[in-house]
């Protein structure tokens, strides 16, 4: 038999990688067979807890002679899972035309690799096999036969082939997008027992790290199978404190673990109804604790929302700022005060961030961003795009945006698919850094990036000012806005951007969610008359309207605020 490689992928689990290749080693075949370790690096900034269990990781994979051989590679920086072992698989399976995979919570039964190996020569003239799973906690009675194919791949212990894992598809919003076209998207979450819509939602958002998930996704798109054995011959120890996955383990305890070699039979590579049915209804009970939270906060809510105003009231005197959804605070004298408090926007993390975002929607690895938030579907800005079409229109079909202070171009990136059909240029006005980050990594010709406005004007000719969620960030708005309405610019939109609901503006502190970045920095809540009365001279008031109707920002217990959109004409502008 020409035994398949193993790739294991290890980061900073001691105790786990060395239970993990103590079972590996105690298999019949580990003797014969090739082990390839990839031992990822540390993260930036890595306390030295991490960096002993990082160094501790790399003692144990090589105290001893795992298998046959053992190839070791090493990172010297952190790749992260997903895409340390994306790259691995690759590599490896690709040199040897099948690989089996297994990660540094993966215990395994002595007969594993004999049912890997014995599965891999069976089934790798049928094309419908997309893989070969090891954990089985849905179907274990014994009316289920010793193997079966079903529609998801298993990620605990597996197997697959060359030009299988030649499919696989890195992009979230591509998958997202075919199961939505072809209507799969309710047979992918299991008629309803598991969200997994969710979870590739969550990797194109970037909140969680998964290869396994784009994998799946893939098999239903592609109409593959999985082969799994009746009696596990892998589980996995990674739950709980320190674990990849997380949480409390709610399979092992549903196993039947193999007590002796699994025959593999040759079965056709159709799915077993019945034993998607069971599968399930597996799912259906491991999210049953899950819906019970869910109801138990959605209880919480209702509580919440029912209290009477005066107790609610009473509720944020005894716990001010208990909540992390409170995203404001104080009310400073000066900018420099505030300032003091305050991180700033310009810190390196904010900009990569933002640039990983932007590079994400432009190459189609999400629909749509929103101050580094990615989303699945896009989100058109309607109001924003009837003015610039507007605004073309009035041009003979000529659109030329200054969009000041517009960071890597998100307003652009956002509605440029409704703008395909006329004559667009894009300038944004920013800081040095987003500049050069801007012009050599996001900017397409229509797009670009300039350090004031005397640079763009050198080039373009814009007719229309777009202000969006800025001048609230500005030490002196005023000022800033008289000195750019001396550009006589056609239409001057001022958009998401914040207004007291009180008489007196005021400078408060912005605290960003540590979910986007963490960062903090001065902000106004301006006030709307003193705004309008900057464009008595020379403009019209076209239109006004509430950003985000009913939205509240609370400052304190005294003060508030709106986001609003105010869109100016200039005067000599027919209408």
């Amino acid at each position: 038999m020409n035994l398949a490689p193993i790739t294991l992928f290890v980061y900073n689990r001691p105790d786990c990688a060395e239970q993990t290749l103590t079972a590996l080693a105690a298999n019949e075949l580990a003797s014969q067979s090739t082990l390839y370790i990839y031992a990822d690096g540390p993260k930036p900034g890595a306390d030295e807890q991490t960096l002993q269990s990082i160094e501790k990781t790399r003692t144990i994979i090589r105290q001893q002679q795992w298998c046959k051989e053992v190839i070791i590679i090493e990172s010297e920086s952190n790749k992260g899972l997903a895409p340390s072992v994306i790259a691995g698989i690759t590599a490896v399976v690709n040199k040897h035309g099948s690989i089996i995979v297994l990660e540094d919570d993966i215990v395994t039964s002595k007969y594993f690799l004999r049912f890997m190996n014995d599965a891999l020569t069976m089934y790798q003239p049928e094309p419908k096999a997309l893989s070969i799973g090891a954990l089985n906690f849905f179907a274990t009675d014994k009316s289920v036969p010793d193997t079966f194919f079903i529609p998801i791949p298993d990620c605990w212990g597996w197997a697959t082939w060359k030009d299988r894992w030649a499919l696989f598809e890195p992009n979230p919003q591509k998958l997202l997008d075919k199961l939505r076209a072809r209507k799969l998207v309710d047979k992918f979450n299991l008629y309803g027992a598991y969200d997994f819509e969710s979870m590739l939602i969550d990797q194109l958002k970037g909140n969680v790290n998964s290869w396994d998930i784009r994998w799946q996704a893939m098999a239903f798109l592609e109409d593959k199978l999985a082969l799994y054995p009746r009696c596990s011959v892998s589980k996995n120890i990674g739950f709980g404190a320190g674990g990849t996955h997380g949480g409390e383990d709610k399979y092992t305890s549903k196993l039947l673990f193999a007590k002796s070699p699994i025959v593999v039979n040759k079965i056709p590579v159709v799915e077993d109804p019945v034993i998607t049915a069971k599968m399930i209804a597996g799912y259906k009970q491991i999210t049953e604790q899950s819906e019970m939270l869910k109801i138990k906060l959605a209880i919480r809510q209702f509580v919440k929302d029912v209290l009477p105003p005066v107790v609610s009231k009473l509720l944020r005197k005894l716990k001010p700022h208990a909540t992390k959804d409170i995203a404001w605070r104080g009310n400073f004298k000066t900018w420099e005060d505030a300032k003091q408090q305050c991180t700033g926007y310009d810190a390196p993390a904010i900009l990569e961030k933002t640039k990983n975002a932007i590079l994400k929607v432009k190459n189609g690895e999400a629909a749509f961003e929103r101050d580094t938030v990615l989303f699945d579907k896009p989100e058109y800005n309607w109001a924003l795009l009837t003015i610039l079409l507007k605004a073309a229109n009035q041009n003979k079909g000529k659109l030329s945006v200054l969009d000041f202070g517009g960071a890597l171009g998100s307003s652009y990136v956002q509605n440029k698919v409704m703008l395909q059909e006329i004559d667009v240029e894009w300038s944004v006005i920013e800081q040095a850094s987003y500049i050069n980050v801007g012009n050599e990594a996001i900017a397409d010709g229509k797009l670009k990036f300039y350090a004031d406005i005397e640079a763009c004007l050198q080039e373009r000719k814009p007719n229309v000012l777009l202000l969006s969620s800025v001048l609230q960030y500005l030490e002196k708005p005023y000022h800033v806005l008289g000195e750019l309405l001396t550009h006589q610019f056609e239409y001057i939109i001022i958009s998401r951007t914040i207004f007291t609901n009180n008489a007196q503006e005021q400078i408060a502190v912005q605290q960003v969610p540590k979910s986007i970045y963490e960062a903090s920095y001065p902000a106004w809540f301006l006030n709307a008359d003193k705004l309008l009365a900057t464009f008595d001279t020379g403009y019209q008031l076209l239109t006004e309207f509430e950003s985000y109707p009913g939205y509240t920002i609370v400052l304190d217990e005294d003060t508030t605020g709106h986001y609003h959109d105010y869109v100016f004409k200039r005067l000599d502008i027919d209408a």
